[in-house]
């Protein structure tokens, strides 16, 4: 068993840097700052300990079964890749026997993961020590090559190397494309090659498969699937192929191989959602990685169990912070990162490039040891590290227009031609013939508009200021004046920027290209191809694809019913963008800006939520919708469960009447102790009303005080499961004391069986309540506000919200039924005669709030919803604006009623809430294995 605390104490561990695949995998992570590297260590050991040797190695009897599924969750583009190597070099090192790494649905992705797999963790010159130290499969020589290769021979493994590394004790590592045919190819060269030596080897045998981009086409959908053969279905076969890598479907499979999958993904949506059939579904653990920034729980390799955050201080400030979510949206925004469009496109297109070639010009100035663009395109040098040391850093500009492939093409010529090239046959050949070149003729352009070039220069410098300020950078970087920059303009970026559109087509690009290339007939060596180059891309860029040096961003893409999931991974401009954070921008249309944030806000919540579970403070995470979209369009059929129980909400439970109602004596004891007055509307007396009015936390701790004999749903329900998620992501704002739970339903007697959970019952309205009261002092995430569902909780004013905080009118509504004359009811000093809604057949009520008339004149009455302002004398608002809810700022009530009909023995209590607008709300993705034990 694995000593406890690895994570804190895997680099103690008698391994040589020669002999450990961890230590050299660090080792060519230079570009990590200290802490950089401890929070990849504990995060790694996190993964291993609590994930991968969960149930501790094979040979321990611990496993229930041969397989443990998980997932971890990264940000987009924050060093998911980073983890799942350091995962591989740890579990390599605790002797994992065999490693799949799942890279890519798309051959560019494949290559890029295999390349970066064989420079950071298959290190090391010696050819014949490293043959001798593992299998890795497929070799480079096929890998990597342009000639054509079956796959059986891709993913071929000589049974007698297979052999000798097993019994060895050498890891057989495998990197695999995430495509049909190629797990196929795979799974049959394991079942031909390694499996019979497995079955032979008479230990345990450890396989570990790591799925990068899990949520790309590893997810299963009941509904989706409906009427496909699920093994052999052309339609969603990837997931029964990869699990096919280990349980194949000859019956005479290893019954000493254990395997652990799991799965990498920014955007967990899906994977939590579906349904457990997948055999990908994870089932055993979940993780969420941390990215720096200036706040969080500092990472801390010596506390047994550290409190987690979704960031960590990075003490070496802003350039080598995560630019995300949270600067962009949130504390960017004063910064100008994000521009709406205008809705002109050749204006918003123009605007946009000029922000591009401007801020070239700008880095270009700052990496004055550098030759520009334009001047290394006819350089060629004696090696790729001369080519690398001469080059600047990439440059680069990404322009989404749509998912259509040939409106890329479009796009591309726009670009052109608005650049100068009359001829949009000729800027289509130039983009097919892959070198096209911004025209000469924009150098006149830009001579012609000189200040709507020069202004960006100014929006630059007053970025730096405000981002300077909100990350406390003592010396802002200063910027070139304009003479300089419109120089290196003229020379180098301009001439030097190519229009590359990279998709799936033939004739585009198949990636960019950010290494020197070898130059066979000349012999010397190229720089690299995509130093300052605007990409017009779609679909393709939201998968692993990476865009070195990411400045300007034209994203003009709009979707009707947007997925949260889909478009936060279309998000590239994510990343480690520190060192020229001012110069980046984001064109967009508003509309989109603002889902950005929300989605934003949404996957921090979710990040909260597993950062929590990961410590045992909280159940699984809860997938979240927005009122204006979707968490995830892979899942079919999922709920939208809010937590605000309405606007008005009504309670149907009720007791029977058959023995005296508990309730009653609260009702009286509240109105014997406190003043009260009838109200009258319409010309009759229609109840009676509490002078004073209770606060959110004493309405919550009322409608807690009311108990029924047959609705005991306790707290072990899904429903409260929700809430327990929730109070989570509030304590991890700051913290609730810790005997207070939101939700307290009280549960059955011993031997009882709960009832199903209501959104509309007292115990929710409380916990409703609660909540409100505890978001009036916190920032919490993933909650939009009643009334307004495009605002988010994170962005409000808690000063205001603290001043319009609700209060709540208490009444009883009078009926004209028989008058309550026995009980606690009878001894006020006011008559009650009964309501007598109607019961239905399971004992609850079937009218609510009863008959509403609209048309009511100042002289009559509009309805029991509106009872407490004719108590107050206020007018009756119309509330003809659409919405249900009463303005933000106005009281509420909790309007009871005392119902009894002639053959009833005693009166009963039912009740029913008007809530403001104003409070917090969020929107469950809801299905039935959404959640997961942790």
């Amino acid at each position: 068993m694995m000593a406890e605390g690895f994570e804190r104490i895997y680099l103690d561990a008698p391994h040589s840097v020669d002999e450990s695949w961890w230590n050299r995998y660090l080792a060519e992570l230079g570009q990590l700052t200290e802490t950089a590297r401890s929070a990849l260590r504990a995060d790694c050991g996190y993964i291993l300990e609590r994930g991968i040797l969960g149930a501790g190695g094979p040979d321990e009897g611990g496993w229930t079964g041969q397989v443990r599924t998980g997932l971890v969750m990264g940000a987009v583009q924050s060093g998911k890749t980073a983890s799942m190597f350091g995962v591989t070099a740890m579990a390599l090192d605790q002797g994992v026997d065999v490693v799949v790494v799942l890279a890519g649905t798309r051959l560019s992705l494949w290559r890029q993961t295999y390349e970066r797999l064989t420079a950071q963790l298959d290190v090391g010159d010696d050819v014949a020590a490293k043959a001798n130290s593992r299998l890795l499969v497929p070799p480079p020589g096929v890998a990597l090559s342009t000639a054509h290769n079956s796959l059986a021979d891709t993913y071929r493994m000589p049974s007698a190397q297979v052999r000798r590394k097993l019994v060895r004790g050498k890891p057989l590592i495998i990197v695999a494309m995430k495509q049909t045919d190629h797990l196929y190819a795979l799974g049959n060269s394991l079942r031909a090659s390694v499996f019979p030596i497995v079955r032979d080897l008479g230990r345990p045998v450890h396989m570990l498969v790591l799925d990068d981009e899990a949520d790309d086409g590893s997810i299963l959908d009941a509904a989706v699937e409906a009427g496909h053969d699920q093994v052999w279905s052309g339609y969603k076969q990837i997931p029964r192929a990869i699990a096919d890598l280990w349980e194949p479907r000859s019956e005479d499979a290893p019954l000493n191989l254990y395997t652990t999958y799991v799965g990498y993904t920014a955007t967990p949506q899906a994977n939590l959602l579906q349904e457990d059939h997948n055999p990908l579904a994870p089932r055993d653990f979940v993780a969420s990685l941390r990215a720096p920034l200036d706040v969080g729980y500092p990472v801390d390799l010596e506390i047994k169990e550290p409190p987690r955050s979704s960031t960590y201080p990075e003490p070496t400030g802003l350039d080598h912070y995560y630019t995300g979510g949270e600067v962009f949206y949130n504390r960017g925004a004063t910064a100008g990162l994000c521009v709406p469009v205008i809705g002109d496109p050749d204006q918003d297109l123009g605007e946009s490039i000029r922000s591009f070639l401007v801020a070239g010009a700008i880095r270009l100035a700052w990496s004055s040891d550098k030759t520009g663009p334009f001047s290394l395109s006819d350089k060629r040098f004696d090696s790729a590290a001369a080519a690398q040391a001469s080059s600047p850093a990439p440059h680069s500009m990404l322009f989404h227009p749509a998912s259509d492939i040939e409106e890329h093409f479009k796009s591309a010529e726009d670009v052109l031609t608005w650049a100068g090239l009359h001829d949009r046959d000729a800027a289509r050949e130039q983009i097919e013939s892959g070198d096209a070149r911004l025209p000469a003729a924009l150098l006149e352009r830009m001579a012609r508009e000189e200040p709507l070039w020069e202004a960006w220069v100014e929006r630059y410098r007053l970025s730096s200021v405000e981002l300077s300020a909100e990350f406390n950078v003592i010396a802002p970087r200063p910027l070139p004046d304009w003479a300089r920059i419109r120089h290196l303009l003229t020379t180098e970026v301009i001439p030097g920027t190519r229009v590359s559109v990279v998709n799936s087509d033939p004739r585009a690009d198949d990636r960019p290209e950010y290494l020197p290339s070898y130059d066979e007939e000349a012999g010397n060596w190229r720089p690299a191809r995509d130093l300052s180059t605007i990409f017009v891309s779609g679909n393709v860029m939201a998968r692993g694809l990476t865009l070195e040096g990411l400045t300007t961003v034209l994203f003009m893409r709009n979707a009707s019913l947007p997925f949260a999931d889909t478009q936060m991974q279309m998000q590239r401009w994510f990343g480690y963008r520190g060192n020229h954070i001012e110069l980046c921008r984001l064109f967009a249309h508003q509309q989109q800006l603002d889902l950005f944030r929300n989605y934003h806000d949404i996957d921090e919540a979710i990040r909260v939520a597993i950062s929590h579970s990961m410590q045992g403070e909280a159940p699984s995470p809860v997938m979240l919708h927005g009122l204006q979209f979707l968490a995830t369009g892979k899942i079919a059929n999922l709920g939208r469960t809010p937590l605000c129980p309405s606007s008005k909400p009504f309670v149907t439970v009720i007791n029977d009447g058959n023995t005296p109602d508990a309730n009653i004596q609260l009702v009286a004891d509240l109105f014997a102790s406190n003043v009260s007055a009838d109200v009258t509307a319409g010309g009759r007396k229609r109840g009676r009303a509490l002078d004073k009015t209770l606060s959110l936390t004493e309405t919550a701790e009322l409608l807690q005080g009311l108990t029924y004999d047959s609705y005991k749903p306790g707290t072990q329900s899904r429903f409260a499961e929700l809430w327990s998620q929730v109070q989570a992501r509030v304590s991890a704002v700051h913290p609730l004391p810790d005997d207070s739970s939101l939700y307290r339903a009280p549960g059955p007697l011993p031997g009882g069986d709960p009832s199903a959970a209501k959104t509309e019952c007292p115990y929710a309205i409380a916990a409703y309540f609660r909540l409100w009261d505890a978001c009036l002092t916190r920032h919490v995430r993933g909650l939009f506000v009643t009334g307004s569902p495009s605002d988010l909780w994170s962005m409000s004013d808690l000063g205001q919200k603290q001043a319009h905080q609700p209060r709540f009118s208490v009444g009883i509504r009078f009926g004209g039924g028989v008058p309550v004359t026995s009980g606690p009811l009878s001894k006020l000093d006011f008559d009650i005669s009964a309501t007598s809604k109607r019961v239905g057949a399971h004992g609850e009520l079937g009218t609510e709030w009863g008959s509403n008339d609209p048309t009511a004149g100042p002289l009559g009455y509009r309805g029991d919803e509106f009872f407490d302002f004719y108590h107050r004398g206020e007018r009756v608002p119309l509330l003809t604006s659409g919405s249900p809810w009463r303005p933000e700022g106005n009281l509420g009530q909790v309007l009871f009623y005392i119902n009894q009909f002639p053959d009833q023995p005693h009166p009963v209590v039912a009740v029913g809430v008007c809530i403001p607008a104003g409070g917090p709300e969020q929107f469950a993705a809801t299905r039935a294995s959404s959640l997961i034990a942790v």
